[in-house]
């Protein structure tokens, strides 16, 4: 066994770490965007939505479609995209332009990153795949940890178009690091592949069982994570400046927290990984409804969803791949990308149900609807479990 992962993934790493870069810092910018467009903060938080929308279609629909396409092509394509929609956005001087670039950039987003988790796979062998799925996604975190509150800050002092052709920038650097280094595999997967294979995976209602949970994990989280500011400015009652500490907090832990769940997955299992780091989701999101007034268990429940959303990334991810091994193993990528959208879908659904939740009843209660979305993925996953238990032995008795 070759310890060293092939060093394309840490190019893949790097372009993630541009795409999730420009997916949260919009967050930290909204405030800045809508004064100079003339246009409503809801009206630029859609361009959030609207990243997550392109990624939810690009990552299964465009990869299920390009299925014949080499791998290296599809991820220089995908690259190409998102480093064009981001310098557009940089140059928008009105909202409609700015969200189609958004829009654009986001098909780029899903894409890459489905393609990129599961060549990384291919690359690093299975009995390392959650390690590999770990350094691609751990470019996400990074941006996380270091990206958005560096973006906020610098957004504060440079012109938020600054630091969007900045990211096209980046997106640049990483096109050509892939066109450099990605080596053409003659043994392409998708050489014996099709369109028709990457629409049946797509439609695998095993995949889509796999990925539902991804969904429910995602929009737990973000029910209570998209909120989490006004809850520390309002009912924790610190400052901004600390409420930046925190969210800092909240990435290092989801880098770190990244690692553990790819480490997780590879020496226990997807299944076991994805279940330990649900049942923690529900806990800390339970927690923080209980206890949002207090400063020193806030500082502690932050730091933990973060490392413990991060952690499902690596962890669902394998799982959802090697469930592609036995029910569509002609389009490995296509399954990954189902899970990809699975995590925008999340995302977008969680701060719909979280802004529901914060009208109805209150910022803290978008902790405890957080909690019941994650508790049902964990009903799903006994289901999922339970069944495919049961059709294995159906198997193996017959």
């Amino acid at each position: 066994m070759n310890p060293r992962m092939p060093f394309v993934i840490y190019v893949f790493a790097l372009c993630a770490f541009a795409l999730g870069f420009t997916e949260f810092v919009t967050i930290g910018l909204v405030s800045a965007i809508s004064a100079d467009l003339h246009a409503s903060v809801s009206q630029v938080g859609t361009a959030v939505t609207a990243y997550a929308l392109g990624a939810v279609i690009g990552a299964p629909g465009l990869t299920a479609l390009a299925t014949r396409w080499p791998r290296k092509r599809l991820l220089l394509v995908a690259m190409g995209l998102f480093t064009l929609g981001n310098a557009v956005v940089s140059l928008s001087d009105a909202l409609t332009p700015m969200l189609v670039a958004r829009f654009a950039s986001g098909l780029g987003h899903g894409v890459f990153l489905a393609v990129a988790s599961s060549v990384a796979t291919q690359l690093a062998g299975r009995h390392r795949a959650g390690a590999a799925v770990a350094v691609v996604f751990g470019g996400l975190t990074l941006a996380l940890a270091l990206g958005v509150p560096l973006g906020t800050y610098l957004g504060s002092v440079l012109n938020w178009q600054v630091i969007f052709m900045a990211v096209a920038a980046s997106g640049a650097i990483g096109f050509l690091g892939l066109l450099a280094l990605m080596p053409t595999d003659r043994d392409d997967d998708s050489a014996q592949a099709n369109a028709m294979d990457g629409l049946k995976a797509m439609f695998n209602p095993r995949l889509l069982a796999g990925a539902g949970i991804t969904v429910l994990a995602y929009a737990g989280s973000f029910t209570l994570y998209t909120y989490i500011s006004p809850i520390l400015l309002q009912v924790t009652r610190i400052s901004e400046s600390t409420s930046s500490l925190l969210m800092l907090g909240y990435g290092v832990m989801a880098a770190i927290g990244n690692v553990w769940g790819g480490r997780l997955a590879d020496r226990k299992g997807a299944d076991f990984a994805v279940m330990t780091v649900l049942i923690g989701l529900v806990v800390v999101l339970l927690a923080v409804w209980f206890s949002a007034s207090s400063l020193t268990l806030m500082v502690l429940l932050t730091g933990l969803l973060g490392a413990l959303t991060y952690a499902a990334v690596p962890a669902l991810q394998a799982r959802v791949i090697g469930l592609s091994h036995v029910h569509a193993p002609q389009a490995p990528a296509v399954a990954a990308g189902l899970n990809i959208a699975g995590f925008n879908g999340g995302i977008a659904l969680g701060s719909l149900l979280g802004g529901a939740s914060l009208e109805a009843m209150g910022l803290t209660s978008t902790a405890w609807v957080g909690a019941v979305a994650v508790g049902l993925g964990i009903v799903w996953m006994l289901g999922q479990l339970t069944s495919a238990h049961f059709f294995d032995t159906a198997e193996n008795g017959s």
